[in-house]
């Protein structure tokens, strides 16, 4: 049974009438199409990744992707979207401020390129 049900029976019998009028139960809002398209603007303006340049987010400069991490910092979603990203193992880009890379997080991501001169490669 769904908690607003449930309390809405509980509670109508210990409302005291009078005041504004008798409570009545939890109704779900009706909204238009048209709220419903405004409220997900709305909603949608608030979230970086929707904003601005998606491709910022699997970008393969470093810089960029600094970039796409520190838009993360400041997103309402930005818990949600790092657990998803880690429970969906996600192969790549940048989820909830954190750099994917085979599925893992990593620290920094390294751009292509020459490796390293301490990495040694195999003869």
């Amino acid at each position: 049974m769904r908690l607003a049900q449930l309390l809405d029976e509980r509670l109508l019998d210990t409302i005291p009438q009078g005041g504004s009028g008798p409570w009545t139960p939890h109704q779900p809002l009706t909204q238009s199409p048209a709220e419903v398209a405004e409220l997900d603007r709305q909603f949608a303006a608030l979230l970086p990744c929707r904003t601005n340049d998606p491709e910022l987010w699997f970008a393969e400069h470093t810089a960029q992707v600094e970039e796409a991490k520190a838009l993360c910092r400041g997103c309402p979603l930005q818990a949600g979207c790092l657990a998803g990203a880690l429970e969906r193992q996600e192969p790549w880009g940048v989820w909830g401020g954190e750099v994917f890379v085979d599925g893992k997080v990593v620290a920094r991501k390294r751009g292509r390129g020459r490796p390293r001169k301490s990495e040694t490669v195999a003869a």
